[in-house]
């Protein structure tokens, strides 16, 4: 038999051929995608890439907790679940920016909180008066519990001022102030006459109560409307505050220099929150000690330790609780501006004006409002009807006079009066005077 035919009798062919093909093809595949592809790593002894670990991490499922031992010799736990089970619950806050025309009943509703949450937090604000109005773009945070309960709400005031209502163990909330010192410093600054006095002094950067108190402090001697001419001068010592840079607080007037017609006046604001001439006489106009013309059974004192009577913790009465019957007249203790008109649930339909200097003053519970915000008010002016709004035991006028934004008694504060610097301060007086009108005198006409 010849070689070839042999070879062909061992040379599979037909279909024989072609099963041996493809087993090969397989098999080649198969050694190629091994070669290429790693085997997958066993999740429980994986150690990541750049791992300082030195040891093979094992299951906690399947063995103890790994232990070790400090300097001293003391056991301690490596076991990472241990250390999360120990740790304290987080607090959740939420901040949120307050939308035009949102009020506070809203904003719970959209955060889950209940109703009776948002009264008790009214309830604490009532003395207070600091969570109303909304202002848009303003924001609100809310620190949650570990059960989704509020554990206190807190706002912004100002750069140096903000405040909270912290929930105590009682279940309702206590009002609490932080505030960081502010920086003050003074600036003369320069007016010219063109138009009337009030367009002139607006347009200086003056404030209507500063204006207010100019026009006041010389209404006797000068007449606004007729005497000031184009060309006459007017220049004032302001004091600003600010907080790393951030302006707060209101422009306080330190010096008043005016020059009309000719003649020259001047007016300079002493410690005790008056103005007084170049001599020490004074010229604020005095304020009236009772908001009312009858001098009514005081119910309910001025008292700012205060403690409530069921939870104990401080719940100062920042105000004097006049027993006025409903409809009674309230009278403007000063000349001044109404910067607030409102209701709130507690405290009820509300008037705030700030008067000259540093004071302000504040009434509630009234039934009826006569002036609108932004209006300039007089000493003795009618300016609302008591009443009983908000929460009340029965009618009458709650009436609140505030220095330096601070609740004071007012039936014991010692009020502006037409009076003389004592001969004691007159030299510190002098001093300041002298400072102030250099400074006014420094003109870049």
């Amino acid at each position: 038999m010849s070689s070839e035919n042999r070879l062909s009798r061992w040379t599979p062919s037909g279909p024989k051929a072609w099963l041996l093909l493809i087993l090969s093809v397989f098999v080649l595949l198969m050694l190629v995608y091994r070669a290429l592809v790693a085997p997958s790593p066993d999740p429980e002894t994986y150690v990541l890439p750049n791992s300082t670990t030195s040891e093979v991490a094992i299951s906690p499922v399947e063995q103890p907790a790994a232990k070790t031992t400090d300097s001293k010799g003391t056991l301690l736990s490596t076991d990472p679940l241990q250390s999360v089970v120990s740790a304290a619950p987080v607090p959740h806050v939420i901040n949120h920016v307050i939308k035009s025309g949102e009020t506070l009943e809203k904003i719970f509703n959209r955060l889950g909180l209940s109703r009776s949450v948002m009264y008790s937090i009214l309830e604490a604000d009532e003395e207070y008066l600091v969570l109303d109005p909304l202002l848009a773009g303003d924001t609100l945070s809310f620190e949650l519990d570990d059960e989704g309960k509020l554990k206190s709400l807190s706002r912004r005031i100002n750069p140096s001022k903000s405040i909270s209502y912290v929930r105590h163990d009682n279940g309702g909330y206590s009002y609490q102030e932080n505030a960081l010192p502010i920086n003050y410093s003074q600036e003369a600054l320069h007016g010219k006459i063109a138009g009337s006095f009030y367009q002139s002094a607006k347009k200086l950067g003056l404030s209507d109560a500063n204006i207010v108190i100019i026009s006041d402090l010389f209404k006797t001697r000068i007449d606004f409307r007729k005497d000031p001419r184009a060309g006459d001068s007017f220049d004032v010592v302001v004091e600003t505050g600010d907080v790393n840079g951030e302006s707060v607080g209101k422009m306080q007037l330190e010096a008043i220099q005016l020059t009309i017609k000719g003649e020259t006046y001047h007016a300079f604001l002493h410690s005790d929150g008056r103005f007084y001439d170049q001599n020490g006489n004074g010229l604020t106009p005095a304020l009236l000690r009772w908001p009312t013309k009858i001098h009514y059974r005081i119910s309910s004192p001025f008292n700012p330790h205060r403690r409530h009577p069921i939870t104990g913790r401080l719940s100062p009465h920042n105000g004097t609780d006049l027993a006025a019957p409903s409809g009674t007249k309230v009278l403007a203790t000063g000349d001044g501006v109404v910067t607030r008109v409102a209701y709130q649930k507690y405290a009820g339909k509300y008037l705030d004006v700030d008067n000259l200097g540093p004071y302000s003053t504040r009434f509630l519970h009234l039934s009826k409002i006569l002036v609108k915000k932004g209006q300039h008010v007089k000493r003795g002016q009618v300016i609302a009807l008591s009443g009983n709004t908000g929460r009340t035991t029965g009618a009458h006028l709650h009436y609140e006079l505030h220095v330096n934004g601070k609740p004071v008694n007012a039936m014991t504060t010692d009020i502006p009066t037409l009076q003389e610097i004592p001969n004691a301060k007159m030299p510190e007086f002098k001093r300041h005077v002298e400072q102030w009108v250099a400074m006014m005198n420094d003109t870049p006409y």
